[in-house]
C-alpha cells in the first residue's frame, strides 16, 4: 500500500497501539488506532484501508484468511 509522507508516521504510531491493546481490556487502554487514524481526517474509504493496513501489519501471516 502507497501511503503519504503525512501518513507514514501516523500509521506507524497506529500499528503500535494496535499491537499494544492485544489481550489488554477495560476502561484505561489509552489511544487506540482508531483515534490515531482520525488524527488524518481521511474519508471513509482511505480509513478502512488504512484500518486494513494496519491491522495486516501488526498481525502479519498469523492471522488466517477467511
Amino acid at each position: 500500500m502507497d501511503l503519504t509522507p503525512a501518513e507514514q508516521p501516523v500509521v506507524r504510531r497506529a500499528v503500535a497501539a494496535y499491537e499494544s491493546k492485544k489481550g489488554h481490556e477495560g476502561p484505561f487502554r489509552g489511544t487506540t488506532a482508531d483515534e490515531i487514524l482520525e488524527e488524518l481526517k481521511p474519508s471513509p474509504v482511505r480509513w478502512t484501508e488504512l484500518a486494513a493496513f494496519v491491522i495486516h501489519t501488526a498481525e502479519g501471516s498469523t492471522r488466517r484468511n477467511r
